[in-house]
Parts: C-alpha cells; sequence; structure tokens
C-alpha cells in the first residue's frame, strides 16, 4: 500500500509559514515537492524518476496542504497524513 509506503519511507518534511508549499524527503535521498496556493496553482513533483518520491508521486490521487496537516489519497485507496509544523524561518522557495 503507498501510504505505508509514504509513511515508512519518509525521512522528514518541511512546510513554509504560509502552508502553502511543503517537501517529503525520503532516505533514499529524494524528495517530493507539494504547492497548492489556489484552486489553479496546485501540483506535487519528485525531485527524481525512478525513485521513491516518483513512485509516490505516479500513484497519487489528490492532497490536501494546510496548517493542520499534509494528507496524501492514493490510487490503491490507502493515504499517508503528516502533522504541520513550520521548520525554522525558511520557507522552501
Amino acid at each position: 500500500m503507498f501510504g505505508e509506503l509514504t509513511r515508512t519511507a519518509a525521512d522528514r518534511i518541511d512546510v513554509n509559514a504560509a502552508f502553502n508549499e511543503a517537501v517529503v524527503y525520503f532516505r533514499d535521498g529524494s524528495h517530493l515537492r507539494f504547492r497548492h496556493a489556489s484552486r489553479d496553482d496546485r501540483w506535487a513533483h519528485a525531485s527524481a524518476s525512478d525513485t521513491t518520491a516518483d513512485k509516490v508521486c505516479q500513484s497519487l490521487e489528490q492532497f490536501r496542504l494546510n496548517a493542520k496537516h499534509l494528507q496524501m489519497f492514493f490510487s490503491d485507496g490507502s493515504d499517508a497524513e503528516f502533522a504541520m509544523a513550520v521548520r525554522g524561518d525558511s520557507d522552501n522557495g
């Protein structure tokens, strides 16, 4: 299940102060960047092909990103959720 893969392979998550961008870092060195600034500005991109981030991104059906959490819903019906906390003063931009 992709939800379990995401939870166990994730090393850390960073989020900007506006809670509209986040990056999930995986143990294999890859990362998955999310942006949800508006309905028209909503996307997720993997750092490289053939990585954990790419597998997770390819199976992603939908995600929520807000001050409460990053929640990902996958094509196999599973999900993964990460609670939000701003990391330092970085805006991840």
